[in-house]
């Protein structure tokens, strides 16, 4: 009480405590205690178990609030420990168990527009606690394991609520666009000439339709699974800065499509070295010159801890350890990389590299959305779930610089979610299997952009006025916000009042 006290005083009225601890009333049954070992000796720390009840008391009646209350267990993240020292059985006895807890306290009570109860909430890749989650302003304002008083509740019963994932690489205005392409070619140079050769009637076709009608195409399809966050690699439209836009894309940085394309334009960043990032194409294809990419980035002076490498299909293994002192990052496509050139990255760079992010590339080479993606690596790769759950979530926010908490849940980040049924596996394995069916709920800077049938019942009637509903695949979905204008934009592209988006078929409902 006294700490307390002592700390309300310290504090000023948005201050906070963080409490970390081993879990005092799993210590007392288990008979743990704090002690180390020195020449021989164990040395007993003197350990004040206050239990849990009792401890959120005191700061209770100091006038704290509580706003993140977690109490997690050893996971999986946790066996290899308990093997090497040769107790396998006392991870097991522990599964169940919460063995530490974290409160997390501030002066002033948090404010809540809406509350989401019911479902289990990703902590980690390997962990998932169920919580309440209040929301406010776009942010997530407290996780608690009970609901205050809310002016609207949304109920996730069944359902896992994972950080909204974030898709690295895509070009927008390609979202209708089929595949274009036979394969078997040395580079992107040589597939972009073939292409405007043998389906120069498709371009044509797709290319009438209004740009922003169809940049608005291909935010639709990385909202049906789960992306709350792209990276465009094109020019920004204003279309994509309306807060109504389905998903967010990322603004500060710097592009050049390749040197390939552009050599002009590396030339120039050579010179500026903002601090930005910079984006850029580089060694997609099999060819010589497409191995030349990285020694000409390196000559440019590109090749620094602001570049960032799309494709790296033409990277050599003698080339890794130079990408890596040099802290560039590498955002992979793979499934692009196998429809145009018949092989995919070298699995060290996808099992090693670091700073490593997946991005679904466009349609016309892709074989899907992001989920898609994760699944052909995963059919590809040997990769651990964890590490592929890295690479949707936070990997891509720390190389892309997301700065409000982007690829997490957590207090006071971007209320960017997605809910998915609860299979009782990690948030990782989870994400490992999920498609776009799966994703039955997501919500943008605290802002609900999508609901699935499953989920219909949470739209209260007057709400259901600012959503569209539409049938992709014949399974219903709502999409907040008036599409007819995008499905009348795309008529000329329907087949039998359907558009084909990717691998899907949409119509409205």
């Amino acid at each position: 009480g006294a700490f307390c006290s002592e700390m309300r005083r310290l504090l000023h009225p948005s201050g906070q405590i963080i409490l970390a601890d081993i879990h005092p009333d799993t210590a007392q049954r288990r008979g743990w205690n704090r002690s180390f070992h020195q020449q021989g000796e164990e040395i007993t720390i003197a350990w004040n178990q206050i239990d849990m009840e009792r401890l959120r008391a005191i700061f209770t009646a100091e006038g704290f609030h509580c706003v993140c209350d977690l109490e997690p267990g050893f996971s999986e993240a946790e066996r290899e420990i308990f093997v090497q020292q040769g107790r396998p059985r006392s991870f097991e006895e522990l599964a169940e168990e919460p063995v530490m807890y974290l409160l997390q306290l501030v002066r002033e009570a948090p404010q809540a527009e809406f509350v989401i109860t019911g479902g289990q909430c990703a902590l980690s890749a390997y962990d998932a606690l169920p919580r309440t989650l209040t929301v406010e302003g776009g942010r997530i304002r407290s996780l608690l394991d009970s609901s205050p008083e809310p002016m609207t509740q949304v109920s996730l019963d069944g359902h896992l609520l994972l950080p909204g994932l974030i898709n690295a690489h895509d070009h927008l205005e390609f979202g209708l666009f089929p595949r274009l392409g036979e394969g078997g070619y040395a580079d992107a140079q040589e597939w972009a000439g073939a292409i405007h050769v043998h389906h120069a009637e498709t371009i044509a076709r797709h290319r009438s339709i209004q740009r922003e009608a169809r940049i608005q195409w291909g935010a639709l399809r990385n909202l049906l699974s789960g992306v709350t966050t792209v990276c465009h690699h094109n020019p920004i439209t204003e279309i994509m800065r309306e807060p109504e836009f389905p998903v967010s894309v990322v603004e500060e940085m710097r592009w050049v499509h390749s040197a390939a394309f552009d050599f002009a334009g590396l030339q120039e960043e050579s010179s500026i070295d903002s601090g930005e990032i910079l984006i850029v194409h580089a060694a997609e294809g099999v060819s010589e010159r497409a191995k030349q990419e990285i020694e000409m980035l390196q000559a440019l002076g590109l090749l620094r801890p602001s570049t960032i490498l799309v494709h790296a299909l033409a990277v050599t293994p003698q080339m890794i350890d130079r990408l890596k002192e040099a802290g560039v990052s590498l955002i992979f496509c793979p499934s692009s990389n196998e429809f145009l050139f018949g092989t995919i990255p070298a699995a060290t760079l996808l099992e090693n590299f670091e700073n490593a992010a997946l991005g679904s590339d466009s349609p016309l080479t892709a074989c899907g959305d992001l989920l898609d993606e994760a699944a052909f690596v995963t059919a590809r790769y040997d990769l651990p779930a964890a590490r592929l759950y890295s690479m949707l979530t936070e990997n891509p926010a720390t190389m892309l610089r997301l700065t409000e908490g982007q690829g997490k849940i957590q207090i006071d980040g971007r209320a960017d979610l997605i809910a998915v049924p609860d299979r009782g596996l990690s948030p990782a394995e989870t994400l490992r299997h999920l498609t776009w069916q799966d994703v039955h709920f997501v919500m943008r800077n605290g802002i609900i952009q999508l609901v699935a049938e499953e989920l219909a019942h949470i739209l209260q009637p007057q709400e259901l006025a600012g959503f569209t509903e539409i049938n992709v695949d014949g399974r219903r979905r709502w999409i907040r916000g008036d599409l007819r204008p995008a499905f009348e934009a795309a008529t000329m592209l329907q087949q039998h009042g359907v558009i084909r988006l990717g691998e899907r078929t949409v119509a409205l409902a």
